[in-house]
């Protein structure tokens, strides 16, 4: 049997549905994200410095959303090659960590840029 024969079929422009894991996790990460604390989950996570903790810059931000990003990028690595060291709950753990960093840094962010305008129309 080929490839093509297994695929499901679907019309063009179609739209699918939610896989099965983003309709059982989805919810799960997004509570988690809102209680997420970094102090509290992210020295569990990532082998951090403390500076790099407390950094609240939205530059500080950025950069553990990078190390963020990498891991997780390493962990779905682990998980499509089965491999045995794997761990669904540091999977969910990185995820909604990233998504909590995620939503404070777009706080932050809008406000540093008001506060840009509002510096740079004064001095017009």
């Amino acid at each position: 049997m080929s490839g093509e024969d297994r695929r499901s079929h679907r019309r063009p422009g179609a739209t699918r549905g939610a896989s099965p894991a983003k309709r059982v996790f989805g919810p799960m990460t997004a509570a988690s994200a809102a209680a997420y604390v970094r102090s509290r989950d992210l020295p569990r996570l990532l082998p951090l410095w403390p500076s790099e903790i407390e950094d609240r810059t939205p530059a500080g931000g950025r950069h553990l959303l990078a190390k963020l990003r990498r891991a997780l990028r390493c962990e779905r690595r682990r998980a499509r090659a089965n491999h045995w060291s794997y761990d669904l709950n540091r999977h969910l753990g990185l995820l909604s960590a990233y998504k909590g960093e995620l939503a404070s840094l777009a706080l932050e962010e809008p406000e540093a840029q008001l506060n840009c305008t509002r510096r740079d129309s004064g001095k017009s």
